[in-house]
């Protein structure tokens, strides 16, 4: 790809997003899903508008599982969406769930804690997780 002959200029914008860390697409529709900050955001891509998901905006945050808007993320690192409604997030040493059909953010119980994940890739089956010095391997249901 010749990138000299591209356009270069601001997808999206508002004022919410600060601190944009690694993101995630909807295949489909294209959308977008970012964590900015404590919180989830989704950039729709064919209106170029961007929508609070999850988390508190701003400098909220901690563990907390409720309604979207209401739940609290600690340090969010990643996210993947695992189905068209849903955001698999690495937050710190915890996946959270977020949920958007029933509105709602959990938090999944682990046999083997995490530390700092920076990194996943679900494939498949197989939900590959960064970590400092190693990668973790888990097996989907």
């Amino acid at each position: 790809m010749d990138v000299t002959s591209q356009a270069v200029g601001t997808f999206a914008k508002s004022a919410s997003l600060t601190y944009i860390r690694p993101r995630t697409q909807d295949e489909k529709s294209c959308d977008l899903y970012v964590n900015a900050y404590h919180a989830k955001y989704r950039i729709k891509y064919t209106q170029r508008t961007v929508s609070l998901i999850s988390g508190g905006a701003g400098p909220k945050y901690g563990y907390r599982d409720s309604m979207l808007l209401d739940s609290l993320f600690s340090w969010p690192y990643d996210l993947t969406l695992i189905n068209p409604s849903t955001l698999l997030v690495a937050d710190d040493d915890r996946f959270r769930l977020v949920d958007m059909n029933s509105d709602k953010v959990t938090t999944l119980n682990v046999s083997n804690s995490l530390y700092s994940a920076d990194s996943l890739l679900l494939t498949n089956d197989t939900l590959l997780v960064g970590q400092r010095k190693k990668i973790i391997k888990y097996e989907c249901e």
